[in-house]
């Protein structure tokens, strides 16, 4: 952030200095992480985190300053540490982000899709950090109450906010984009995530519909030609360009020759009727398409083509998103943990598929949550899709993945490749036992927590 006194400071988040010097110099701030929390910084506590840990943190560091709500009192702030008392600190957090943007008015990129966001996202900063120096999304932390933790960390060498912009609700995005207002927006594909909390799919049409509303007027969405839901987005009334990727479709940007290779994928790209080959250090039809995704961006913030292929080339694919792991016995796992949808899953599975040569290949599949009333039927149709695979083994965990098991043994599989784990427990001591040299791929929604029967499976236990 911007460098400023404590006592400008505290005129911008509307707080009264208790203790600590008004011209201290402030070049850093921390909203709710106590575990990242150091001596230079100001720490507003958060009423959400509990407070005893919060203390604990400022106790043992001795921050420059403390942000305190009404309920706290000064006393359980160590001597030394100045203190500012706001009525709400998540509010003052908000104002100061908000002030630190104005300061550095940065061009954004935003990015959303109910799959491959974070991929995408991942693929555009790499292409992108060579010319661009920027703020990007971390992790999942996607939502509307993350953005004011990207906002303060803009300084004056920044020229990009790079956004995967998430949701869980309408209006996230809509919000999102009302302060940053995008120049070039892209939607990877609308599909099943988050449908439960919405409550229906043409919920899920408006919510992403809401970055192209709100993408600023003369700049460039990019669009799923392929996606049939994509196809619902509404772009006539955008003044600005609108541009299209897509495989199967004509499109502005449209991939094709694509094969795998013992590293990842190749594919030629044509643009402006001219073809031009490109390699993803990752593997899927579904990859595919966030390059192309990528590209696009990429061509819009004025990059070479030369420029855009070695960005792709040295991209590193995000945790738990289709991760390369070397396990025991020679085995290879496939950790796509992250999250699950029906579309995500099928995608993985036919990674699985094709990298299996004549390897013996095994998915572990659990429940995909947040469906709503498409659960049984999402299910369903991953156990159709999986059983004209000829996979050597499934897996399941989980009492929603059980429907995967029994529809895949009603169309066709062995039952005797089919195994039902109760717990994780069983699952490890079931994968113990398995083929060496077996490819095993990983998936199900977050709280299944697979990441954790991985690192039981994998030859080094830091992965």
């Amino acid at each position: 952030m911007k460098t400023i006194t404590l006592g400008k400071l505290a005129q911008i988040i509307e707080g009264k200095i208790l203790s600590g010097h008004p011209h201290q110099s402030v070049r850093s701030v921390n909203f709710n992480k106590p575990k990242q929390l150091s001596r230079h910084q100001v720490y507003f506590i958060s009423k959400k985190a509990k407070l005893p840990k919060q203390l604990a943190a400022i106790r043992r560091v001795k921050p420059l300053a403390v942000v305190l709500p009404p309920h706290v009192s000064p006393s359980a702030i160590p001597k030394g540490v100045g203190m500012i008392r706001v009525r709400d600190p998540f509010s003052s957090y908000w104002r100061l982000a908000l002030w630190n943007w104005r300061q550095y008015p940065v061009r954004v990129v935003g990015i959303t899709g109910s799959a491959g966001k974070s991929t995408t996202t991942a693929m555009v900063a790499s292409i992108l950090k060579k010319k661009w120096p920027m703020v990007t999304t971390r992790g999942n932390l996607n939502t509307y109450s993350f953005l004011p933790d990207y906002l303060v960390q803009l300084q004056s060498h920044h020229k990009l906010l790079l956004l995967e912009m998430g949701m869980k609700s309408l209006n996230n995005i809509r919000r999102q984009c009302q302060i940053v207002k995008p120049l070039v927006s892209a939607v990877t594909n609308v599909g099943e995530a988050h449908v439960g909390s919405l409550g229906g799919l043409d919920l899920v049409v408006r919510a992403k519909q809401e970055i192209i509303d709100g993408t600023r007027a003369g700049g460039t969405i990019f669009i799923n030609a392929d996606d049939a839901r994509s196809r619902k987005l509404k772009v006539r009334h955008f003044r600005g360009k609108v541009k299209t990727f897509g495989i199967h479709n004509p499109s502005d940007i449209r991939g094709s020759h694509i094969r795998y290779t013992p590293k990842g994928m190749r594919f030629d790209a044509t643009i402006a009727g001219k073809r031009y080959p490109f390699f993803i250090p990752t593997y899927g039809i579904h990859n595919v398409y966030n390059a192309l995704a990528a590209i696009g961006i990429g061509l819009s913030m004025r990059m070479s083509i030369s420029d855009i292929q070695q960005g792709l080339a040295r991209f590193q694919t995000p945790k738990m998103r289709l991760q390369l792991i070397r396990g025991r016995g020679g085995r290879l796992l496939i950790n796509d943990a992250w999250n699950a949808n029906p579309t995500a899953m099928i995608a993985g599975l036919n990674v699985l598929k094709s990298l299996s040569s004549k390897r013996p290949t095994i998915a572990v599949l659990g429940d995909m949550l947040e469906l709503g009333s498409l659960t049984y039927p999402s299910h369903v149709r991953v156990g159709k899709h999986l059983s004209k695979l000829n996979i050597s083994q499934l897996v399941t965990i989980g009492k929603h993945a059980r429907i995967i098991a029994q529809t895949a043994r009603k169309h066709g599989m062995n039952p005797r490749k089919i195994v039902v784990c109760s717990t994780r427990e069983q699952l490890i001591r079931h994968l113990l036992q398995t083929p060496s040299q077996s490819i095993i791929y990983f998936k199900a929604s977050r709280k299944l927590h697979l990441e954790k029967v991985v690192k039981q499976l994998s030859a080094s236990p830091k992965s």
